[in-house]
């Protein structure tokens, strides 16, 4: 997918669901809440960030369509080389993002939204017999997504959305991975807030 085709379905999403607003208030407006989101990095068909990274959220709805979330990701893997016996390769990744939330469609229970995450982070690498190193790296992620909330707990807002990320970070390991990564791409993202 590219730029292009994520920006068209931004477009598209926002010109339909703008008709469709309602005058209903959305839940856990002006409340700040914490918890937990999950974000997918892509690697292109590698397996080193194939389980992304989890976090530590807290989500705000200024009003019932705008929203700002911030994210601590963290993620630490091992990757063994089986065709390289005692090859080892240790990453951590820590990162700090921003998203910025526009809700289109706002029902009693649910929001449908767009968005745009950006954020910094660090990329560090232990490799067997070779010198540790870190990276650092930014990212940009448009995206879209829904939150929901039961109606029993309105306090808990469950969501999940799907991005592209276009990121800084690429690498050339032809031993440990078989050829070179490039974090960019698609991405699926899912997570829960407590509102306060």
């Amino acid at each position: 997918m590219t730029m292009r085709k994520a920006v068209l379905l931004a477009g598209l999403a926002l010109m339909f669901g703008a008709g469709t607003a309602s005058a209903v208030e959305g839940r856990n407006t002006e409340k700040w809440s914490v918890g937990y989101q999950y974000m997918g990095l892509n690697t292109g068909g590698a397996t080193l960030f194939s389980d992304g990274a989890s976090g530590l959220s807290s989500r705000y709805w200024i009003n019932n369509e705008f929203g700002v979330e911030g994210n601590i990701y963290l993620s630490s893997l091992t990757d063994k080389n089986y065709d390289h016996p005692g090859i080892e390769q240790k990453t951590n990744v820590l990162a700090g993002t921003v998203k910025g939330l526009y809700a289109p469609v706002v029902k009693e229970n649910s929001r449908f939204f767009v968005g745009l995450e950006a954020g910094l982070g660090r990329v560090s690498y232990e490799y067997t017999g070779d010198p540790d190193y870190t990276d650092t790296l930014w990212l940009v992620r448009p995206l879209i997504g829904a939150e929901y909330n039961f109606a029993g707990i309105p306090e808990l807002g469950f969501n999940f959305e799907v991005g592209y990320i276009f990121t800084s970070y690429s690498e050339d390991d032809s031993i440990v991975n078989h050829g070179s990564l490039d974090m960019s791409g698609i991405s699926i993202g899912a997570g829960v807030h407590y509102y306060f």
